[in-house]
């Protein structure tokens, strides 16, 4: 997978023409992960949202049992990905959090090991 420009560049929460294309930039991510996955749009939800105490962009994958996030902040120079079970849609806190590393994903076979750790907690099978 291939990482996009708007990960690696320092968050800036007063550019909105960047937070927009961070937020579009991840929503894409996590659809070709969700698609990747095979789930059904019905399945998921792709939310956005602004922290503004940590001054951070977040774009979440949400399913029943998974939750996976996208996070840019200002103390960060890149974004952070992570995921972590949760028990229904409205369950934010969930389990605790797996950070994954953007370089490892970048890989054919980073993308895919990390698929099957979503596979499991997703409970899908192919």
């Amino acid at each position: 997978m291939k990482i996009p420009k708007s990960f690696s560049v320092p968050h800036t929460p007063d550019n909105s023409g960047a937070c927009d294309t961070f937020k579009r930039d991840a929503s894409r991510v996590l659809r070709r992960v969700a698609g990747d996955l095979s789930l059904r749009q019905r399945d998921y939800a792709i939310r956005g949202r602004r922290q503004q105490r940590h001054r951070a962009e977040v774009v979440s994958l949400h399913t029943d049992s998974l939750y996976l996030q996208i996070e840019h902040s200002v103390a960060r120079s890149t974004a952070l990905m992570s995921f972590r079970t949760c028990n229904g849609r409205h369950d934010c806190s969930g389990g605790r959090d797996n950070a994954v590393s953007l370089d490892s994903i970048d890989s054919p076979e980073g993308y895919a090991r990390l698929l099957g750790s979503l596979r499991v907690i997703a409970g899908r099978r192919s």
